[in-house]
């Protein structure tokens, strides 16, 4: 095994149950040779990934997976939250909507909410989008500062339909109008026939950028129905930004 499958596999003979464990049971549950696991909890130690009491010689999980445990859980208490706010959304609206996170220049679907119409727009968890074309990466490139910019934006915007931004100015025209109006609307950006609804707002404890859409048939987008559910999604943004 590399080195990094020797770390994975011993973190994962620790439990609740057995929180303290020697080198050599460590060494006996994985399979690792002596030297391979001596080498390897030696730097997990280092790292602070590991605590060693040279008393007892034995190893516990160190604060440094306390650290990282802590920002798995307030993001995924976050997410709970957000969700929470969706259901109420999609309940009143009655579309179907969508969590969304940067992974790359990609926007990655997190959590779907279905609304009450049988007219359901239905992208599944895990599915990836254009964030240039969806009314929510846009909300969320619109967050970004210049930095953040370059490692999301690609040189060259790949196409998605004639109604999507097609390079930068017309992009940041967009995001221009999503700053002055507070809204952000697509209109068959990312397929024929569909319209949403989009917001952004940062994870108050881990400052990754959250996008939320509404998405509905562009043949059902009446002024009321748009109005009605970008007022849902201010006052869910409002609701979740109180918990900073």
């Amino acid at each position: 095994m590399s080195s990094l499958e020797d770390a994975i596999a011993i973190l994962g003979c620790f439990s609740l149950s057995e929180p303290s464990l020697s080198q050599a049971e460590v060494a006996r549950r994985t399979g690792c040779p002596k030297s391979n696991a001596s080498r390897v909890m030696k730097t997990l130690r280092e790292s602070g990934v590991l605590d060693f009491d040279a008393v007892t010689r034995l190893y516990t999980p160190g604060i440094r997976l306390f650290e990282l445990g802590q920002i798995c859980r307030s993001n995924h208490n976050f997410l709970d939250l957000v969700n929470t706010e969706l259901e109420e959304v999609c309940s009143i609206g009655g579309h179907t909507a969508y969590v969304t996170v940067f992974d790359g220049p990609q926007l990655v679907v997190l959590r779907m909410v279905r609304g009450s119409s049988p007219l359901a727009i239905t992208s599944t968890p895990g599915y990836r989008a254009w964030p240039h074309a969806t009314s929510n990466g846009r909300a969320m490139l619109a967050l970004l500062d210049e930095e953040e910019w370059k490692l999301r934006v690609p040189d060259q915007l790949p196409f998605v339909t004639p109604r999507a931004p097609q390079n930068h100015e017309e992009l940041l025209e967009r995001i221009r109008i999503i700053h002055e109006t507070g809204r952000s609307h697509s209109t068959n950006d990312s397929y024929d026939g569909v319209s949403s609804e989009g917001i952004a707002f940062r994870d108050p404890g881990t400052r990754e950028v959250i996008g939320v859409a509404v998405s509905y048939p562009t043949s059902m987008g009446t002024p009321e129905l748009r109005d009605q559910i970008t007022g849902l999604l201010t006052t869910m943004k409002t609701n979740l930004m109180r918990h900073k």
